[in-house]
């Protein structure tokens, strides 16, 4: 970041960083059915729900949202990659639910447990805990392998009165090619849905300003036109108009200026390859938008 950047705008961090973070978390109108509906789903008790967006549409972001209302109820576990075994995912929610004894006697039996040992740690813990059940959240679930999507399907059925003993909340990028989010078996589980798309033209002014006001700056001048350019160039996925006005205030306060001109988002795109980007990473938004428009 050049010298200045921060200070010229008053900030106190990066606004348009891309870690995940609840404290920038903007209730777009998608956003905002998501966690009604996903927060429906588990007052409901549903023990598998899903929650589906292409990449840069915020679902880290909304996850950790809900994971910080969740945690003052309840013990909530945060898993950011699928890719994992069943071995793997058991270690990390025994050490998240504090069942693993303290010490390292307790950390070497959990090395030395196999699949089935842990299996039995994790699914005992459950069934004696007389807390709330558990939130497990899985990001970029499409990476699950099948065999751990088996070992998450055994886990969420275990309940008690009815009542699954732990809730899973997978985040997975959309299917692609007509193939399926996630294994059948996974996708015949699901109870609860919800679908992130990209912020509307409307809502692109309001998100950079929501970004700006949390890292604590004032409000920037945005005009009309310098909003159409940032929604043709980005489609509204946050992660893109992250990308574009990280570049855009670079510039800005290297010139001096306290305001965001269309010319340095043309810029940034120009500098950043975007289009390129987009036909790659984020084909599946442009065939949304024009079936949508047939």
């Amino acid at each position: 970041m050049p010298p200045g950047y921060e200070s010229f705008f008053g900030l106190f961090e990066r606004p348009f960083s891309l870690t995940p973070d609840a404290r920038y978390h903007f209730r777009s109108r998608a956003h905002a059915r998501a966690l009604a509906g996903l927060s429906a789903g588990l007052a409901r008790h549903a023990p598998i729900l899903l929650l589906t967006g292409d990449l840069g549409t915020g679902k880290s972001t909304l996850c950790r949202t809900l994971a910080r209302t969740y945690q003052r109820t309840t013990t909530v576990s945060y898993i950011a990659n699928g890719l994992m075994s069943p071995e793997e995912m058991y270690r990390r929610l025994l050490q998240d639910l504090g069942s693993v004894e303290p010490g390292e006697d307790g950390r070497r039996r959990l090395a030395q447990a196999d699949r089935s040992e842990l299996a039995a740690l994790l699914a005992d813990a459950l069934r004696e805990s007389s807390t709330a059940a558990p939130l497990v959240m899985i990001d970029e679930a499409h990476l699950l392998p099948p065999v751990t999507v088996d070992h998450i399907i055994s886990l969420a059925s275990l309940d008690r009165a009815g009542r699954p003993l732990l809730q899973v909340l997978m985040a997975s990028q959309p299917p692609a090619a007509g193939s399926p989010t996630l294994p059948h078996a996974a996708e015949e589980s699901v109870l609860h849905r919800a679908r992130l798309t990209p912020l509307d033209r409307d809502e692109c002014e309001a998100y950079i300003q929501h970004r700006l006001n949390v890292a604590g700056a004032a409000p920037i001048g945005i005009a009309p036109r310098t909003v159409d350019v940032l929604y043709g160039l980005s489609g509204g996925v946050p992660r893109l108009v992250n990308l574009l006005c990280e570049r855009a205030m670079q510039e800005a306060a290297a010139l001096g200026l306290r305001r965001l001109e269309h010319t340095m988002l043309e810029t940034a795109a120009t500098s950043l390859a975007l289009l390129r980007l987009r036909s790659q990473r984020f084909r599946w938004f442009g065939v949304q938008r024009r079936a949508a428009h047939r």
